[in-house]
């Protein structure tokens, strides 16, 4: 039996304050997450693309001959490598649990599979925020838009 002299309740919405579940909840600060850290991995793949066809142009018209502009390409491509793992770290912990983004951080190391790894994550973190309504581009969503 319901108290008659309650004050009425909109429906949808919470009874006290922000919920997980809710706008303005738990889940908004994970949809924020989740976006920032889909954006990072996006970024560091865009970077490690702009290395790999950098590294191959200079190749092509130095000649391979010019060693302190190959020692700064490994060294910037050891640097977006290491930003990549962290980026899915980051990623596959929010979507997931710190197990998966240590399992994922390690597989990021190995050559082909580590494409398989990002294409799954970005494809998860992609499905969670489109699920709750949020229209995602291609370098992902802008976090402060959530």
């Amino acid at each position: 039996m319901s108290n008659p002299y309650q004050s009425p309740q909109a429906y949808g919405q919470p009874p006290y304050g922000p919920q997980p579940g809710y706008p303005g909840g738990e889940d908004r600060e994970k949809m924020r997450s989740v976006a920032r850290y889909q954006r990072y991995v996006m970024f560091a793949l865009l970077a490690n693309i702009g290395l790999n066809v950098g590294s191959f142009a200079i190749q092509g018209v130095a000649g391979g001959g010019n060693l302190g502009l190959a020692v700064a390409i490994l060294a910037a491509a050891l640097v977006v490598a290491l930003f990549s793992i962290v980026a899915m770290f980051l990623l596959a912990n929010a979507l997931h649990n710190p197990v998966v983004g240590v399992l994922c951080a390690i597989l990021m190391i190995i050559p082909c599979i580590s494409l398989i790894t990002l294409l799954v994550i970005n494809q998860q973190a992609t499905s969670y925020l489109t699920t709750r309504g949020v229209k995602v581009g291609s370098m992902g969503v802008d976090p402060n838009s959530i």
